[in-house]
């Protein structure tokens, strides 16, 4: 039963670390003041890791998969209008979009 449980979940619950993965190594190099992940109410846009440097002007959106192939960066673009939407005062920042994967480690 455990093994089957582990195998069930063993993707999201891979993906959950390796953001957070990503998160620790941003905080240890100080690059963002705040970050964090975004989903709109309905859950049909979800972005792994938004993160701010208020002091530079800097939002990057990023995708993180555990496998490089798997970004899909359009997607990643689509998503972040409707961060946008919810937060237009936020698209005056420099902007960019980047994927991390395993690769990345």
């Amino acid at each position: 039963m455990g093994t089957r449980i582990v195998k069930r979940d063993y993707e999201v619950f891979s993906g959950h670390a390796l953001e957070g993965y990503f998160q620790e190594v941003f905080i240890e190099q100080g690059r963002y003041s705040r970050m964090g992940g975004w989903w709109d109410r309905r859950g049909e846009n979800e972005i792994d890791l938004v993160c701010e440097n208020e002091f530079t002007g800097a939002l990057d959106f990023f995708e993180v998969k555990r496998r490089r192939r798997d970004i899909d960066m359009k997607a990643l673009e689509r998503k972040s209008e409707a961060f946008f939407a919810k937060n237009p005062t936020m698209k005056s920042r420099k902007i960019s979009f980047a994927g991390l994967s395993l690769d990345d480690i």
